[in-house]
């Protein structure tokens, strides 16, 4: 595994600042612009307590993944920690599993829902506004990571001083009467977590460029204490600006535009649609191109995936041919007439099943720890870090059998690619030589 202290292509590390805009943009994506009314439906003023629930659920998590990233940092760690300290298979499978999610849920969904806001300022269909975001941030990752995270950086920057301005300009119009009461309805406040928990992931996938960062072993504790927190309080005042402007009643199943109209002048309400809305999801795009091309590549060097998704750039260290085909599936799902709730739902499926591999991992290395493991630095004991990743294996698991109940169609679609994705795993790493790229004579046992 990489030891954390460089890139493997040659560009500047990734410092505090560049994973913090990663987490965030990771975490605070569309769904908080949509999913706030919805959890205001449900749970009423206690929705400031859902959102702390659905942290703190989230958190239960990015503990454990922060202890493998600090002390074993590598490139690609969703796939690599299952690899090397559960199982091969069961990591390709999570990893195959996040790859259809993303491909058939997460990279159309970002793209549609951002040609869903530039509606509000370009006259243009939100599919041909969504695959011109889509090729903006394939161009740009085609010149190497240093400058997709620093972009990335920029936009986190927006996206807080959007989020910022709402709230700022949003507290003199708040109505302590409307947020009331907190603790009504204990029922709906934890149904209103399960609705928001999705708006509270992503923080942990910075460990699929932890041999990328600049001093891992320090700098991803560091940015998970910086990220999460500061999600938490922008969430918890967005909401309770929300609700104190304009009342329970009338942010019920509506987006922040609503109460946004209210308290932002024209000019800020620009800023909040480009800088908030629009960025949040720009930054969630974005990332995901900086992530899949390290799971193709950690696919290739272990023979699963054929070598021409490792080839890079030899100027920019990228891998051009994964961008491409990521490019191209992305638009291809996004041109096809699925629902939004549909594309969320199905990247929903992958999302649980790699972190579910990865707290396995975490439990599988507190109790018989590699040679390079030193936990003495990490802040959480390690005996509640294995707790925390063994309650978060049936958290996950149970999600995803929820949301399979709901969706059964959509789940059995998943859950075929992915039964077809372990059959390439099968031929490859049976009958495919150690690179992957020409049959063997006789099968591998």
């Amino acid at each position: 595994m990489a030891d954390g202290s460089a890139p493997r292509d040659g560009t500047d590390p990734i410092g505090l600042l560049d994973a913090v805009a990663i987490e965030v943009g990771l975490i605070v994506g569309g769904a908080l612009f949509a999913l706030v009314g919805v959890g205001v439906s449900i749970a009423g003023a206690g929705v400031l307590v859902s959102f702390a629930i659905a942290i703190a659920i989230a958190a239960l998590g990015l503990v454990p993944t922060a202890l493998l990233g600090a002390t074993v940092p590598t490139t690609c760690g969703h796939y690599r920690y299952p690899a090397r300290f559960v199982s091969p298979p069961l990591a390709f499978l999570a990893a195959w599993g996040l790859g259809v999610s993303m491909f058939t849920g997460g990279l159309p969904l970002y793209a549609l829902t951002a040609g869903e806001y530039l509606t509000s300022l370009v006259s243009l269909p939100p599919a041909v506004l969504g695959l011109a975001v889509l090729t903006l941030f394939f161009v740009l990752n085609l010149f190497g990571i240093r400058l997709a995270a620093r972009v990335q950086t920029l936009m986190f920057v927006a996206l807080v001083a959007a989020l910022g301005s709402f709230i700022a300009f949003g507290l003199p119009a708040v109505d302590g009467a409307n947020l009331t009461p907190l603790f009504g309805d204990p029922v709906g406040i934890v149904a209103g977590a399960g609705v928001l928990y999705f708006a509270c992931l992503g923080a942990n996938f910075v460990i699929d460029v932890g041999g990328e960062v600049r001093d891992a072993t320090v700098t991803i504790p560091r940015s998970f204490l910086v990220s999460v927190p500061l999600v938490f309080v922008l969430y918890v005042l967005v909401a309770a600006v929300a609700i104190g402007a304009v009342g329970v009643e009338t942010m019920a199943n509506e987006t922040l535009f609503v109460p946004a109209e209210l308290v932002l002048s024209p000019a800020f309400q620009t800023l909040f649609v480009v800088g908030g809305a629009l960025f949040a999801v720009a930054t969630s795009l974005n990332a995901a191109f900086i992530l899949i091309p390290r799971y193709a590549r950690a696919l290739v060097e272990d023979g699963i995936f054929p070598a021409v998704f490792g080839v890079t750039n030899d100027r920019f260290g990228t891998a051009h041919w994964t961008l491409l085909a990521t490019y191209l599936l992305g638009a291809l799902v996004m041109l096809a007439p699925l629902p939004f709730e549909a594309l969320g739902t199905m990247l929903a499926f992958g999302g649980a099943l790699v972190v579910t591999a990865v707290m396995l991992a975490v439990v599988a290395v507190v109790r018989d720890p590699p040679p390079e493991f030193d936990p003495s630095t990490f802040p959480v004991p390690t005996r509640y870090v294995r707790w925390m990743a063994g309650l978060a294996v049936p958290s996950n698991l149970l999600l995803i059998a929820l949301l399979a109940t709901q969706s059964t169609r959509l789940f059995l679609v998943w859950l075929s690619l992915l039964v077809a994705g372990f059959g390439v795993y099968v031929v490859r790493t049976n009958y495919y030589d150690a690179e992957g790229t020409s049959p063997t004579e006789h099968p591998r046992r």
